[in-house]
């Protein structure tokens, strides 16, 4: 436990991660992502930009067989928890935003949820919190100094995602509104923009993970929006029905349908996080 001492950046903002960094002494040694998920985790090298993920048991499972390594973890939907009322004004109290969140928490969750890590973020549009449900901060620290892994972050995989959506469609950035659906099977966070910013995240649970699942949430995201701001901008993995995307009302960023993260969504080593 202890103070974070890198927070992540977002474009005029920030990321709170719920752990202290961790350093070595000595030389920097290249920066491998991980990203957990209720079933195991998928891993990407540092050496190779062009090869897929490679499927692990587990987290310590793969902190045993990579000794001495520097790590990202991203942690998928399934993991991750938000409030129903998840964002502030930017201004607002974070302690008071930590305390409704974690009452709301309890309130769904029970008494489990009192000791879930809460991440936090905030920009010039406002900030927001979200619970690592599925992730034990103290025992993975435990493990990763036991095989002498330094985790650097630990942040939810819908971030990375968001800001690839900016990187890859500038109107997002330029929108007095915008919308970002990432999708995980059938996890979804959707997510409101403010001329670029993150302004509000809602996770949700498709009844099954297909297409025509997606197109009923994004029609009545649509509906409650009354039609504003740009088109809804989707991307992600893990539709199994096999449907075209052709017929949803958004913008899809490459194909929906695969087990792991398309190639184009790998973390890089070296990229900024905003």
């Amino acid at each position: 436990a202890g103070t974070p001492t890198a927070p992540l950046a977002e474009r005029r903002g920030a990321w709170q991660p719920p752990l202290p960094s961790r350093y070595g002494l000595g030389l920097p040694s290249p920066v491998h992502a991980l990203l957990a998920d209720a079933e195991g985790v998928w891993a990407w090298a540092p050496d190779d930009a062009h090869a897929a993920a490679t499927r692990h048991a587990s987290v310590p499972a793969w902190f045993e067989t990579h000794p001495g390594c520097d790590v990202r973890l991203w942690v998928a939907a399934q993991l991750t928890r938000s409030p129903d009322r998840p964002h502030a004004a930017a201004h607002d109290d974070e302690a008071a935003l930590r305390s409704r969140a974690r009452q709301e928490f309890i309130h769904r969750h029970g008494r489990v949820a009192a000791a879930w890590a809460l991440a936090t973020w905030k920009n010039d549009a406002a900030r927001g919190v979200c619970a690592l449900a599925g992730i034990d901060l103290n025992v993975m620290n435990r493990d990763a100094s036991r095989h002498g892994v330094r985790v650097q972050s630990v942040v939810p995989w819908w971030y990375h995602a968001f800001l690839a959506a900016k990187r890859c469609v500038s109107a997002l950035n330029q929108a007095e509104q915008g919308q970002v659906c990432v999708v995980e099977g059938a996890h979804v966070a959707w997510m409101t923009t403010t001329r670029g910013l993150l302004a509000d995240v809602q996770q949700r649970a498709l009844e099954t993970a297909s297409v025509g699942a997606l197109q009923t949430l994004i029609t009545e995201a649509t509906v409650r929006r009354d039609g504003l701001g740009t088109a809804t901008v989707v991307l992600g993995q893990g539709l199994g029905d096999g449907a075209s995307t052709g017929g949803l009302n958004a913008l899809v960023l490459g194909r929906l349908d695969g087990q792991q993260p398309p190639l184009w969504l790998r973390p890089s080593a070296h990229e900024a996080l905003h």
